[in-house]
């Protein structure tokens, strides 16, 4: 008897991991969905030389959204900081890339921050990043302006 009752114990435990796991996908892949549209508007946008009134803001609660649903996913930051350093806010995408290197430091968030902290006229800072981006992905030095490559 005691078998059965473990076994039953089990698989109500088992079900209950994959409904949390189908809980997880299901979100993560709306959240896909969801950084997706916001990357394809910028570009449409970006294309034209123009973006329509109000994308930023749009944009932005449709990457809160996203981020709600997936925190884990660092494209949602690095995303956020492109919005902002696009429209003229380095100061917020220094402080979205920064989050975004919490979550995955990866060479792209450093080439990124460099860039938000260039716009934001700190250019020991920008030196600093590019440098560092250079270190852990030197495919990367072609991506960094000129004047900021001395610093390695």
């Amino acid at each position: 008897m005691s078998g059965r009752w473990l076994a039953w114990l089990l698989a109500v435990a088992l079900t209950l991991a994959l409904v949390g796991q189908t809980v997880r996908w299901r979100n993560r892949i709306a959240a896909g969905r969801l950084l997706h549209r916001v990357e394809t508007l910028t570009l449409a946008a970006a294309r034209r030389g123009s973006a329509p009134r109000g994308l930023l803001g749009a944009n932005l609660e449709a990457l809160r959204r996203a981020g709600a649903l997936d925190p884990l996913e660092v494209g949602v930051p690095i995303a956020r900081g492109t919005q902002h350093l696009l429209f003229g806010d380095p100061e917020a995408a220094l402080e979205a890339y920064r989050a975004a290197a919490a979550l995955e430091p990866r060479p792209e968030v450093y080439l990124n921050l460099g860039r938000a902290a260039l716009a934001a006229g700190r250019t020991a800072e920008a030196q600093r990043w590019f440098a560092l981006s250079i270190r852990l992905d030197p495919r990367l030095a072609a991506s960094v302006p000129p004047a900021m490559q001395g610093g390695r």
